[in-house]
């Protein structure tokens, strides 16, 4: 009976030692990495740009002299040179933000259409929303403000495999108990025959660490590939800005 209960828990040591992971795209979406944004972050992008040249062109409509009135002729003016779109800009929010017409949460890029007003208010596109949002929510993303997310991203990543493998470790030392409970009452002898282990007991134990050193190879494994989509992912976004030196 003892043994047939052994032998039903090395069964299911391939069930309740699988590695408890989410998919790696899960994973990176927690993290702020996510190649579906991608795309929305173009249009938001070309969203800012479209408003930068409406108001430019709002601008020169301004600047255009007025007809000239009944009572005195004008001179003839040369016309004013069309207005340039203002700079469009990539900042990172730093803090949550819930506005009129747009709202973001720390972490959220946003593109920034000139300069802030003398309140400190921007106008802003995220999430396919423009608005006016507060300029002191924002930082301005720079090389080494994706550098200091880089190595805290990889910090994340690595943090995360060091927590599922402490969690596989205790489950393996939980199914070893088991083990020995389920052996404890038996008259199997043991392999010093001075009560220690069986041989029985020490076959499993060992199939359980095998079973561990095989998880943990792949949840470093895993690691390493959350890190190079991660970096690859982060390339595409940084291609956002080479549109700028095409256009």
């Amino acid at each position: 009976r003892n043994y047939s209960r052994l032998t039903d828990l090395n069964i299911i040591v391939c069930i309740n030692m699988a590695p408890k992971r989410d998919l790696e795209a899960a994973k990176l979406r927690r993290l702020g990495i996510d190649e579906t944004m991608i795309e929305g972050l173009k249009k938001d992008k070309e969203h800012a740009e479209r408003l930068a040249k409406l108001a430019a062109n709002a601008m020169s409509r301004r600047a255009a002299p007025l007809p000239p009135g009944k009572s005195a002729p004008a001179a003839p003016k040369e016309p004013s040179p069309p207005a340039q779109p203002a700079k469009v800009g990539k900042y990172r929010a730093v803090e949550d933000f819930v506005g009129e017409d747009i709202s973001f949460k720390k972490g959220a890029t946003i593109f920034v259409v000139g300069e802030a007003d003398s309140t400190g208010m921007v106008q802003g596109v995220a999430g396919g929303k423009a608005g006016k949002l507060p300029m002191s929510k924002l930082r301005l993303i720079t090389p080494e403000l994706l550098e200091e997310e880089r190595i805290q991203r990889e910090k994340d990543i690595e943090a995360q495999r060091l927590k599922d493998e402490e969690e596989l470790r205790q489950e393996m030392e939980r199914l070893k108990l088991e083990g020995e409970k389920a052996t404890s009452s038996s008259s199997e002898p043991t392999s010093d025959g001075k009560g220690g282990k069986s041989a029985q007991q020490l076959a499993y134990e060992k199939e359980l660490e095998e079973k561990f050193e095989n998880e943990r190879k792949e949840l470093m494994a895993e690691e390493d590939k959350l890190k190079a989509e991660a970096a690859r992912i982060e390339a595409m976004l940084a291609a956002l800005d080479d549109d700028d030196d095409e256009d």
